[in-house]
């Protein structure tokens, strides 16, 4: 009995589904029918609607033509200038409403050729006015036209031809409305049967609900089974973990996030902002919850770093941590559930890291200026022996052999400085548009004299459209040369080098090609890595720390370009390609610029302070030489009193003085109103941007780092 009433009752559902599902498609059907005819009703309200307002348009044209011709007033003539320049919209729009009527597109036709030849009266009786530079007679003219009696004949016309057009559209308006009475009527017939067959099937869902009871409870209970296995699980894992409804309020805390939010079991029900407290650890703000952002968004959510836990005592914790949301079985939010973790370990770890890299950074450039200081009185007194016109060649060959050694020194301490500075993310690009012609000519103007010094060949060929990329002119330089100077290190005495740049589609190429010693396939690879060097053996003779190339990447990658290596193998040379995104500017290349003649002016008086004597007696005998009147300072005191004593132009002053430092003695000095206007230039071993900015800020015009280039020393006298 049980299983042929389990049938029956089947059957019984089958069939009224199938009444419902039948009476169902049949009230759409009606729904739609109401809809159509009640859009059918609409449109014949709106072809009425349009025809007043065309017809309308075209009294208002009369009505502004009537009175600028009676009156003169241009102001008139707005009325009418609106009304023809609305009046082919109108138009258009009854075209387009009437395309399903051929016998209203006929007559549509006929009132747009009426309504032509009526604003063409209305037009030529304008123009007959404005055409009569005689008041009188153009008002007479004017009511000529106007009397004539076709322009009304045609207007008359036309008003019967809209009549007409409104006659038919007001009979489809009364058969399209009863069509739409009956359809509603049947819709609202069909409508009560389904309500009637929906309350049957109500009434059968309150029986089967009320059979199907106990199956729910006993489904219940392996719910409950489930949450329980869940919440097992939650409270057994490493990681603090917090439940919460869709409300925000706390349903579960494992022992771990216990431990660290110092809550126990009076957290359930409590907002989870109350429990979960978090701040930003720098800024000390109040950071989102993240559980707050999930119940927002939907979707997992993880916290910012740097982000502390405040605990119910008040200690602080810095953590890590994600939210995600729960949904139950239907897809639908039930609540969030939030994992963090403890990191205090990997935070003291990151600031170890910082640490050695302050401590690295502040090495390298104590390691820079302990380099530079010895570095400068070499300069200054090789250039010295270049300048005591000395005719022994040996003794021009030494002076020359020197400084280019320190020349490479110097480039080795500023690129170590570099690829550190670089690598830590703190060198910032100056971007501008730059001619790539430049910095081909500024690159190759640094690099020739060491090519000539090994009887190298060096080509340079630029196209003209090489054109423009933005960027820092500087540091391409810097790329371009480095690129250069790898090219003569590592090619023989007598070999060739080419430098080339063209434009290729939206990039700029550049490539350096040598006859050199070439790159083992096996090295290829790795050439732009630091420290890396083609020759690694005691007798190598290119020197260098192997980090040139690695600016060179560093630098290409910052401009948003890339760099290329490439090699036949040893002995087959080398080829070094740098791509850059190209600008689209239209400017001529600038050619290269041809090397600057040595400047000279006159004589000054010069102050040298340094507390190394010689430093201090090799820059001021290389001034001596070139005629300038020179005194020197070993201590910032003394510095200050043979100031007042010789009234100098130009203070050549070391930083790192006894006693008082240099940028003590730069702001005594500016306080002085007779040293206000003297220039005081800084000397120092430290030269980032940091450091100039620290000499701008108390006084100083130049900041020059040791060794200084003694070139530069007499440009910046001559100036």
């Amino acid at each position: 009995m049980r299983v042929t009433t389990t049938r029956g009752l089947a059957v019984a559902i089958g069939l009224l589904v199938a009444a419902l599902l039948v009476d169902a498609a049949a009230t759409i059907y009606n729904i739609r029918e109401v809809a159509t005819n009640v859009e059918w009703v609409s449109h014949t309200h709106e072809v009425l609607a349009k025809l007043e307002a065309a017809l309308s348009s075209l009294e208002d044209a009369e009505t502004g033509q009537r009175g600028y011709l009676l009156t003169g007033e241009p102001a008139y003539l707005e009325p009418y200038r609106d009304a023809v320049s609305r009046f082919p919209v109108q138009l258009a729009e009854l075209r387009q409403l009437t395309l399903d009527n051929p016998a209203q597109t006929a007559r549509l036709l006929r009132v747009e050729q009426l309504a032509g030849e009526r604003l063409t009266i209305l037009r030529r009786a304008i123009d007959v006015f404005e055409a009569e530079p005689d008041r009188a007679r153009a008002l007479s003219a004017a009511r000529r036209s106007g009397l004539s009696g076709e322009g009304k004949r045609v207007m008359d016309t036309l008003r019967d031809e809209v009549a007409q057009m409104q006659r038919a559209e007001r009979e489809l308006l009364q058969e399209r409305a009863a069509t739409s009475r009956a359809g509603a009527r049947t819709a609202l017939a069909t409508t009560l049967v389904a309500l009637a067959l929906g309350l049957g099937l109500v009434a059968l869902v309150i029986w089967l609900f009320a059979r199907n009871l106990a199956v729910r409870q006993r489904a219940a209970g392996v719910l409950h089974a489930e949450r329980e296995r869940f919440r097992a699980t939650l409270t057994s894992i490493g990681d603090a973990v917090m439940v919460t409804d869709t409300h925000g309020r706390v349903t579960l805390l494992n022992p771990v996030a216990r431990a660290l939010t110092g809550w126990e079991g009076d957290a359930i029900g409590r907002p989870i902002e109350e429990v979960f407290r978090i701040v930003n650890e720098e800024t000390r703000d109040t950071v989102e919850n993240p559980v707050t952002k999930v119940l927002r968004e939907g979707a997992v959510v993880g916290l910012a770093n740097h982000t502390v836990l405040i605990g119910r005592d008040g200690h602080e914790i810095p953590i890590d941590d994600r939210a995600a949301p729960i949904h139950d079985g239907r897809g639908r939010l039930a609540g969030v559930v939030l994992v963090f973790r403890d990191i205090t370990e990997r935070r003291a770890g990151e600031r170890a890291l910082r640490d050695n890299d302050r401590r690295r950074d502040e090495f390298l450039a104590m390691l820079a200026h302990e380099l530079r200081n010895p570095l400068a009185p070499i300069r200054n007194a090789a250039h010295t022996l270049g300048l005591l016109g000395n005719p022994d060649d040996r003794v021009q060959w030494v002076s020359g052999v020197i400084e280019r050694q320190v020349e490479l020194m110097t480039r080795l301490v500023d690129d170590l400085l570099d690829v550190s500075r670089i690598t830590s993310g703190k060198i910032a690009l100056r971007r501008e548009p730059v001619a790539i012609g430049a910095v081909i000519a500024q690159a190759v103007e640094t690099a020739r004299p060491a090519a000539e010094s090994r009887k190298e060949t060096l080509e340079v060929a630029v196209a003209a459209d090489v054109g423009w990329v933005d960027g820092d002119r500087a540091r391409l330089v810097q790329a371009v040369g480095n690129l250069l100077d790898n090219a003569i290190k590592y090619t023989e005495e007598g070999g060739h080098i080419r430098l080339s740049a063209r434009a290729e589609a939206d990039e700029v190429a550049i490539a350096v090609r040598d006859t050199g010693v070439g790159i083992p396939a096996d090295l290829l690879p790795h050439v732009f890595d630091l420290f890396t060097q083609a020759d690694r053996s005691l007798e190598r003779r290119q020197g260098g720390l192997g980090i040139g190339l690695t600016l060179v990447r560093r630098l290409v990658e910052m401009h948003g370009g890339r760099v290329e290596a490439a090699s036949e193998g040893p002995g087959r040379g080398s080829e070094f390609a740098i791509r850059l995104p190209r600008l689209a500017l239209d400017a001529p290349v600038p050619a290269p610029a041809p090397a600057p003649d040595r400047p000279s002016g006159p004589a000054r008086r010069v102050l040298v302070v340094d507390d190394q004597p010689d430093s201090t007696d090799s820059l001021a005998l290389l001034l001596r030489l070139r005629g300038h009147e020179v005194r020197t300072a070993s201590d910032g005191s003394s510095a200050l009193e043979e100031f007042v004593r010789y009234r100098p132009e130009v203070v050549f002053l070391d930083l790192g003085l006894p006693g008082l430092s240099g940028y003590d003695v730069a702001r005594r000095l500016r306080a002085m109103p007779e040293a206000r206007d003297v220039r005081l230039v800084a000397l120092t071993g430290y030269g980032t941007e940091a450091d100039r900015e620290r000499t701008r800020a108390v006084g100083f015009d130049v900041h020059l780092a040791k060794p200084v280039d003694p070139h530069a020393v007499e440009s910046l006298l001559a100036s």
